[in-house]
C-alpha cells in the first residue's frame, strides 16, 4: 500500500498502555500511519525516535487542524471528555479507552454529540477480543459465568475502582449475555472510604452472572469460568486454561509463537477498529452497547456509596 493510501491515526496520551499495546501495532501496521500527541516533550521525542515517525505534536489543537483521519485517546481518564469532545465537534472518529469518563451524565453527552454528528465512537474493550473468550462467545446458552480480577495492595476511590478496573469484569460478562439485566445484588467492603472488594451478580435470560473483584489480595490473578450444559470451560489470565466434559479435562493453549498482544486481544481489537473505520458507518447499536456498560457501572458505584 503507497503511503498516502495509509489512515492516518493520531495517537493521544501515550502512557503505559499505549506504549505496551496500540503503539507497537499501529507503528507497525501496513495500513496505519501514526501521528503522536502527548504534553510530555521527553516521552514524544523517545518515541519518534524508536518508531520513526515525523508527526508530533504536544498540543491536541494543533494536531486537529491537521485533520487526522482518526484519533485514539489513551491520555487519563480525567482528560477524556474534554479530548473527545473536541474531536466529535471537529469531525473525527474516535477510539477512547475504557471509560468513556468516571461521569455518566458526561459520558451521556459524548454519546448524544456523537449520534447528533453522527461519527464512529469507539470504546476499546481488549477482552472482547482475546481469542479464548471470543470462543465462549459463540457457546449456545451459558447457565453460569464467573469473572474474578484480583489485585494485590490497590484499595481505591469507589467511582475509580469500578470506572477503571472492574469495568472490565462488567462489559465481559455483558458480551457474553444476551438478554436485559434482572436480579442485581451488590456487595461491597469498604474500608477508610476506600473499595478493598466489590462482588456483583444478576440474570439474563437466565443466566446467573457473577463478577467480582479484590484488590486486597495476596495474588494479581484473572480467572474466568463459564458453564454451559454439560460443559465447564475455566480461562485463566486470558491465555490458558481447561475445557470439562463428562468429567474428562482437556487443556486449552496457545502455541509458543503467539504474540502475547494477540492472545489478549489487542491485535484483533485494532483490525476491529480499522475495520469500523472502513465502513464510516454510524452504528446506534454501537452507541447503547456503550451505555449498558457504563449505566451498569454507575449502578454499581451508587449502591457502594
Amino acid at each position: 500500500m503507497e503511503e498516502s493510501q495509509k489512515i492516518r491515526i493520531a495517537l493521544i496520551g501515550l502512557g503505559d498502555i499505549a506504549q505496551k499495546a496500540y503503539l507497537p501495532i499501529a507503528a507497525n501496521h501496513s495500513k496505519v500511519e501514526p501521528i503522536l500527541c502527548t504534553r510530555n516533550k521527553k516521552v514524544l521525542e523517545q518515541l519518534a525516535i524508536k518508531y520513526h515517525i515525523d508527526s508530533v505534536f504536544t498540543d491536541i489543537d494543533e494536531l486537529i487542524k491537521t485533520r487526522p483521519d482518526a484519533a485514539m485517546v489513551h491520555s487519563s481518564t480525567e482528560s477524556h471528555y474534554l479530548y473527545t469532545s473536541k474531536l466529535l465537534n471537529a469531525g473525527i472518529p474516535i477510539f477512547v479507552d475504557k471509560p468513556l469518563s468516571y461521569s455518566l451524565h458526561e459520558s451521556e453527552k459524548l454519546l448524544n454529540l456523537a449520534t447528533q454528528k453522527q461519527l464512529l465512537l469507539y470504546l476499546g474493550f481488549n477482552r472482547r477480543f482475546a481469542p479464548l473468550i471470543q470462543s465462549l462467545k459463540q457457546e449456545e446458552s451459558p447457565v453460569q459465568v464467573f469473572w474474578q480480577k484480583n489485585r494485590v495492595n490497590l484499595p481505591g476511590d469507589p467511582r475509580a475502582f469500578v470506572f477503571d478496573d472492574f469495568i472490565h469484569v462488567v462489559d465481559s460478562l455483558l458480551f457474553l449475555a444476551k438478554g436485559p439485566i434482572e436480579n442485581i445484588n451488590i456487595f461491597s467492603k469498604l474500608q477508610n472510604n476506600k473499595l478493598e472488594s466489590l462482588q456483583v451478580q444478576w440474570q439474563q435470560n437466565g443466566t446467573l452472572l457473577n463478577g467480582t473483584m479484590n484488590r486486597i489480595s495476596g495474588v494479581t490473578e484473572e480467572r474466568v469460568e463459564y458453564y454451559s450444559n454439560g460443559n465447564k470451560w475455566e480461562i485463566n489470565e486470558l491465555v490458558s486454561g481447561f475445557h470439562y466434559k463428562n468429567n474428562i479435562q482437556h487443556i486449552i493453549k496457545f502455541d509458543n509463537w503467539k504474540s502475547t498482544l494477540y492472545k489478549r486481544g489487542f491485535i484483533d481489537l485494532f483490525e476491529d477498529w480499522l475495520l469500523a473505520l472502513s465502513k464510516n458507518q454510524f452504528d446506534a447499536n454501537r452507541i447503547q452497547d456503550i451505555w449498558n456498560t457504563h449505566s451498569l457501572c454507575e449502578s454499581i458505584v451508587g449502591e457502594i456509596l
